[in-house]
């Protein structure tokens, strides 16, 4: 189920940040390695704490890190209270961006379309690509309206509820292909943005449970600006889309 929403003479410029877990963490998970540096077979003979409960594996050649993402199904409070876990593959391109009108370091990406998966978190793990980093946007959600009024969700402690997204809350992160990303039950983002040059792509394995019903796996929301023209929402990204931390 798709509705429109038409957000007037707003005007947003939203800057990128590294995907960080500490960042992240209002909207879901980030997997990658803690300690890539640390062969597993140093940790085997010599030991010492390691993050997410790690273990030595595989005979002393592997780490396992335990709990790394929280999967969610909450389908069980689906109208149609069933669904099952898939496991999709996405072959994604790199976009083009747009040069910024008043800056020559940055690209801009314009957000017109969200969606959420309110029943099911969704993890993307990248898989070797001609491309290697991606764009990660996500917005809270505001309370109820009459707007959303049709769009079932869950109940529980920690869900975003009903509501559609607080766009003045956007957030954006540029990721690279060594971190998957999950993005909780309920949490508005947008597709999938891979970055690179023209022709290359980035390829995911996508986790997610589904109920096989539309408006219960995928619930969308486009933007319109004044007088039905397009909205002016858009991510800024450093030309090349390397974002440096802040130290």
């Amino acid at each position: 189920m798709s509705v429109k929403v038409n957000v007037g003479n707003l005007s947003l410029r939203i800057g990128t940040a590294p995907l960080t877990q500490e960042e992240f963490a209002p909207f879901g998970d980030v997997v990658s390695n803690p300690r890539p540096s640390l062969l597993p077979s140093k940790h085997a003979s010599e030991g010492g704490s390691l993050p997410y409960n790690g273990t030595t594996a595989n005979q002393g050649t592997a780490i396992r890190y335990a709990d790394v993402s929280k999967p969610q199904d909450l389908l069980s409070q689906a109208p149609s209270s069933n669904g099952r876990l898939i496991m999709s593959q996405f072959v994604c391109e790199a976009r083009t961006l747009a040069p910024a009108s008043d800056d020559a370091s940055q690209s801009e990406f314009a957000v017109n379309i969200l969606e959420r998966h309110p029943f099911t978190s969704q993890t993307f793990a990248p898989l070797a690509s001609t491309a290697s980093s991606y764009l990660v946007i996500v917005a809270p959600s505001l309370p109820p309206s009459p707007q959303d009024d049709g769009l079932p969700v869950p109940s529980g402690e920690g869900l975003p509820g009903r509501g559609l997204p607080d766009l003045k809350g956007l957030r954006a992160f540029v990721a690279t292909d060594r971190q998957a990303v999950t993005y909780a039950a309920g949490t508005w983002h947008a597709p999938m943005v891979a970055l690179g040059k023209k022709e290359t792509t980035l390829d995911f394995l996508v986790v997610q449970f589904s109920s096989g019903v539309d408006i219960q796996d995928c619930q969308i929301v486009t933007f319109e600006g004044q007088d039905s023209k397009e909205s002016d929402i858009k991510v800024r990204v450093p030309r090349g889309g390397r974002v440096t931390a802040k130290l």
